[in-house]
């Protein structure tokens, strides 16, 4: 038993301080589940104690993950985001978690300094404030003035954090797998696949380099935006456990009272934190994930600074445009539509019940048939989606997931500003502005090009694979028996008709893209798209005609 649920001898102290956590919060029948009573009788009347949990069961989780240090921390606020697999009630309650720790000592910041930078710090700093400004459970901030008078944030990695949180992974990864065998009613859910995906996050936060890639690369992409500030990376003073940036003051974005010192509008900073992660997800494919008021600050001016880059979704152009079918697809309560999204979004799952399936989709698509986007909450909407999703036991991709969150953060972020700001009603300039590039001539004669690409390659790898096959057969390998008469006649129709799909697919981005031209650009332009599109419409249909 040991062998199995331990792995190495050392981690039984930290398995049975998380299985005797469980046993007082009031999990008992997870621990019994797993079949590791063993572990924890001896020690049960210890850890009950004297304390009576509370009766909530969600609240008790929270406490567990809150007990049992950082790791798990981590591990709680993951699962805060993914109600596709906890109710609302949990998800709410481990969304309380918080990275507010006790700070480590200051003596020990500039100890991991010294090693860092190999040179004493008074050489790197003219001064560095001993009291953190902020403290998480993987790292803490310090300001800092460099020797020539530019204020920095120093962010420090705690000490040894990495060993500790490596252990715990080794341990979680170990109780997932356990889970998933011994609990059958969590295996549709894959606690494995969960545990390997919570350790590449973690992972990727130990890693400072990470991140400063991150800040980096949002800088670059804001340049030229003056509604955001991205800080500045100093890279000579940054390293895989240190990040030096620039010092942000202003005021945090939900302070209504410093707003006003400001001298900005709270309505008009909820429009631009929108517009701002709207055009990260549907322009750039690179989101900020977590944009609670706490990463959020806004400067004079009414300019927006985030903070905090290490955890970043990644979107690509295709994965947009099928955001955005859905969204146009509920808006026309066209439920084949939604259905097609979905499944080309990857969300899927084990077989259910078709027709449960259909009626609760229908049902989720008609409360949406009679509004306009500006008029709906997308909030509730994405809330009711994430409920037929978990009604129906299918699973959506992280980078899904993250989007939601970010998009229900964002919006009460908005509605704490101004009690009218609907998200919903800034979305139409980025799905207009989707279709346009899908529709756009260039792409379409891309897409045209890569099929023929594609063909190409086809027909020169054709000749060397019935060579193989060939020799296979004459070798006793492969038995085939088929009959070649026509096969030339059957290439040439292929050809043909390959060439007939690709002048329709031409035809129809011309038709589309000479009617957008048509609304917003210069007519004769419009026109001359038509009417080279009537021409090979008219070659089309002759062509047709002969085959």
């Amino acid at each position: 038993m040991i062998r199995e649920t331990v792995g190495h001898l050392r981690d039984l102290p930290r398995y049975r301080q998380i299985l005797a956590t469980l046993v007082r919060y009031g999990y008992q029948d997870v621990v019994a589940a797993l079949h590791l009573e063993g572990l924890v009788r001896p020690l049960e009347r210890v850890a009950l104690g004297d304390q009576v949990p509370p009766q909530d069961r969600a609240r008790r989780l929270r406490l567990v993950f809150e007990d049992l240090g950082p790791t798990f921390v981590k591990l709680g606020q993951l699962l805060s985001t993914r109600p596709d697999l906890l109710p609302e009630p949990y998800t709410n309650e481990l969304a309380a978690l918080r990275d507010d720790v006790r700070p480590f000592p200051f003596d020990q910041v500039e100890t991991i300094l010294r090693e860092e930078y190999q040179r004493p710090v008074e050489e790197v700093f003219a001064a560095v404030d001993p009291a953190p400004v902020a403290s998480a459970s993987i790292s803490q901030v310090h300001r800092a003035v460099l020797r020539d008078g530019r204020t920095v944030a120093l962010k420090v990695r705690r000490p040894e954090i990495a060993k500790v949180v490596q252990a715990d992974l080794d341990i979680i990864k170990n109780l997932a797998h356990l889970l998933e065998h011994r609990l059958p009613v969590l295996a549709p859910y894959r606690p494995t696949v969960l545990a390997r995906e919570f350790e590449r996050t973690v992972k990727r936060e130990l890693d400072f380099s990470t991140e400063r890639r991150t800040m980096q690369r949002c800088r670059i992409q804001f340049a030229a935006d003056p509604t955001a500030h991205i800080p500045m990376v100093f890279e000579e003073f940054s390293t895989p456990r240190v990040i030096a940036m620039e010092f942000i003051e202003g005021v945090a974005i939900n302070d209504l009272e410093g707003l006003g010192k400001l001298g900005v509008e709270p309505a008009t900073v909820a429009v631009t934190g929108a517009r701002i992660l709207l055009k990260q997800i549907f322009e750039l494919g690179f989101f900020h994930a977590d944009p609670h008021p706490g990463n959020l600050r806004v400067l004079p001016g009414g300019v927006i600074a985030p903070l905090d880059y290490g955890m970043f979704g990644q979107l690509n152009s295709k994965t947009r445009e099928r955001i955005a079918d859905l969204l146009i697809s509920l808006l026309a309560q066209e439920t084949e539509g939604v259905l097609r999204a979905l499944e080309a979004l990857g969300i899927r799952g084990e077989p259910v019940d078709s027709r449960s399936f259909q009626r609760d989709l229908g049902d989720l698509v008609a409360s949406y048939s009679d509004l306009t986007l500006d008029a709906i909450a997308l909030g509730p909407m994405l809330r009711e989606l994430i409920g037929f999703v978990r009604a129906n036991h299918l699973h959506i991709p992280p980078e899904l997931v993250l989007l939601i969150r970010a998009l229900v953060t964002i919006e009460g972020v908005g509605r704490h500003l101004d009690p009218h700001f609907d998200i919903a009603g800034h979305l139409q300039p980025f799905l207009r502005a989707l279709a346009v590039r899908r529709f756009h001539p260039y792409r379409i004669l891309s897409q045209t090009v890569r099929t023929a690409d594609d063909v190409q390659r086809i027909a020169t790898l054709l000749p060397d694979l019935l060579s193989q096959t060939l020799d296979s057969i004459k070798r006793g390998e492969m038995r085939v028996h088929f009959d070649l008469e026509g096969f030339g006649r059957l290439v040439r129709q292929l050809t043909r008709a390959s060439n007939t799909l690709a002048v329709g697919i031409v035809i129809a981005g011309l038709l589309v893209a000479s009617s957008l031209v048509l609304r917003v650009g210069p007519a004769p332009l419009a026109y001359s798209g038509f009417a080279l599109g009537a021409v090979l419409a008219l070659w089309l249909v002759w062509n047709m005609a002969r085959s």
